[in-house]
């Protein structure tokens, strides 16, 4: 009698076989990976990846044959690989800027704080407690703006030159808003266009609701 052991030979040797035939079938009726021909055909492909690669038409079909699906597959590599290194290039460009910007507006505080004697924050000093009870905007640009126009009400004795302090923070407010629309315009299209997965597109939502929610409180 079949002991339980050799009941568990037979069924692996079964597994074995159709693995064997499933992959000779790949090779002999699909016989070229269309979706990456980098990568040979095995038995991990999805489910879905076989539907299409079963579907595929003759002219896909006489392209792999001749090697021209292969070297679209690279050209396209190669230009998102191109697209990408600029993506970054581009969005360290725009942080840099936000630093000058920043910086700018720091040597400001700087000023109004010394020669005008307001109380100025400066770019990092916000407690993230105090921005999730609506205490501080969490850019010290918006609440120094409103000790700027606290000054001016109140009648400074220097309130011309407080308003042109204003104007230039304002100025500074307009271009970090657009910086940050650029931003998460790029964040969003490198995610329907470029993202390769779906890690990548979850990192990147994650970017771009921040983004947003900068851009939009500008």
């Amino acid at each position: 009698m079949p002991t339980r052991f050799a009941m568990r030979e037979l069924k692996l040797t079964y597994l074995d076989k159709v693995q064997a035939e499933t992959t000779q079938f790949l090779n002999e009726k699909i016989k070229h990976d269309f979706l990456r021909p980098d990568r040979e055909l095995t038995l991990d492909l999805t489910v879905r990846e076989a539907e299409i690669l079963i579907s595929a038409n003759d002219e896909v079909r006489n392209l792999a044959d001749q090697g021209g699906l292969k070297e679209l597959h690279n050209k396209y590599s190669e230009l998102t690989g191109k697209v990408e290194l600029e993506y970054f290039n581009v969005r360290e460009h725009l942080a840099k800027t936000l630093q000058v910007i920043e910086g700018k507006e720091s040597d400001i505080f700087d000023q109004l704080a010394t020669e005008f004697d307001l109380k100025m924050k400066r770019h990092g000093d916000s407690a993230p407690i105090l921005d999730s009870l609506g205490l501080s905007s969490g850019d010290a640009v918006f609440d120094n703006l409103s000790t700027i126009e606290g000054a001016i009400e109140r009648g400074h004795e220097r309130s011309d030159q407080l308003a042109q302090f204003r104007g230039w923070l304002h100025m500074t407010i307009g271009v970090k808003a657009q910086i940050y629309a650029i931003e998460a315009e790029l964040r969003e299209q490198y995610m329907n266009l470029v993202a390769k997965n779906d890690d990548d597109n979850a990192l990147v939502q994650d970017e771009l609701r921040v983004l947003v929610a900068a851009r939009d409180s500008y």
